[in-house]
């Protein structure tokens, strides 16, 4: 294994690790029931009983990554590089939303007082611009990246919509990150809607457009 994948792999098996390391420590003052989903005003509305915890602190980022070292080979053209820096990124930041998120359920349910809706904008920022510099270099393939049918269709339109739409994931992650963290907890559920949706919006609608030069493009040779 090259040096420079191995480092990855091991931040990622402690990404994998952590929150079950946490989850034993905290576990004697766990309580019965551990808040894991919350609705718009960030209150707990889903809960998961503490002997099943394991599943999300351990099970979900496990599965999450050993699917990501399986992907590769299941691409039938072979265009997705499982040894790739920036495969191994992807992974890392996948599995790091997973388990971030399960140990942020562990801490809210030893501090019921405290909001849930900041500290999940911020941990969705955070991967949303990670995932930005991930998307700038990506290759087209079948399984990860901005898949539209004209990204898909065209070798161009997928790296020009990758390499702007990286840039805009990134900036929009970093803006949803720094505004959860001073806007009131009122307006974070939309905050974090408008963001999700204006990015999926401009990546489809510029994928159209770049698609639509080049056909016109095309058809004028």
């Amino acid at each position: 294994m090259k040096k420079n994948l191995l480092i990855w792999q091991l931040l990622t098996l402690g990404a994998i690790l952590a929150p079950s390391l946490y989850l034993l420590r905290v576990w004697p003052r766990l309580p019965a029931q551990i808040p894991t989903h919350f609705g718009f005003d960030g209150h707990a509305n889903g809960f998961t009983s503490r002997s099943s915890i394991w599943l999300l602190t351990l099970a979900l980022p496990l599965g999450t990554a050993l699917l990501f070292t399986a992907l590769p080979r299941l691409d039938p053209k072979r265009r997705l590089d499982g040894k790739s820096v920036n495969f191994q990124k992807l992974r890392l930041a996948l599995v790091s939303l997973l388990s971030g998120m399960s140990g942020y359920m562990l801490y809210l349910s030893l501090h019921p007082d405290q909001p849930a809706g900041r500290g999940v904008a911020v941990i969705l920022g955070l991967f949303f611009a990670f995932l930005g510099n991930y998307l700038a270099t990506v290759q087209p393939n079948y399984f990860v990246g901005i898949r539209t049918p004209w990204t898909l269709e065209s070798p161009t339109v997928w790296a020009r919509t990758h390499r702007v739409g990286g840039a805009v994931f990134f900036g929009a992650g970093l803006l949803m990150a720094v505004l959860a963290m001073v806007l009131p907890l009122a307006w974070l559920s939309a905050l974090q809607l408008g963001v999700i949706l204006g990015v999926v919006a401009f990546c489809y609608g510029y994928s159209y457009l770049l698609y639509k030069q080049e056909e016109t493009a095309g058809q004028g040779t």
